[in-house]
């Protein structure tokens, strides 16, 4: 005698879900920028109150490299997440099915 376990129904997707990775695209990247921003406000006060400190003049221009870097790469990421978010808009309103799209998805 053989036994078969029947897996439930898959509910359907929620297609809301689907653009969760441009979102989160978009928040890394704005908190790159946001936290460069606040570390080199940090950077340039360090460099400023050091006292001409060939260490501390020498980090902080390595720091402001990493931080114009984290600042560039942050912009990348925002501008990359806005795009994608925009595209899965367009996508979404010229699917043919998007009368019915939102109906019978989990809540």
């Amino acid at each position: 005698m053989e036994s078969r376990v029947m897996s439930p129904p898959e509910p359907p997707r929620n297609p809301e879900h689907r653009s969760t990775n441009a979102i989160l695209c978009f928040c890394i990247g704005a908190g790159l920028a946001g936290g460069a921003w606040f570390f080199g406000v940090g950077t340039v006060m360090a460099a400023a109150l050091s006292g001409g400190d060939p260490a501390v003049v020498v980090g902080g221009a390595i720091a402001a490299i990493g931080l114009v870097l984290a600042s560039i790469a942050g912009a990348v990421l925002m501008l990359v997440g806005t795009i994608w978010m925009v595209i899965q808009v367009i996508a979404d309103q010229t699917s043919e099915k998007s009368e019915k799209r939102y109906r019978d998805v989990e809540r």
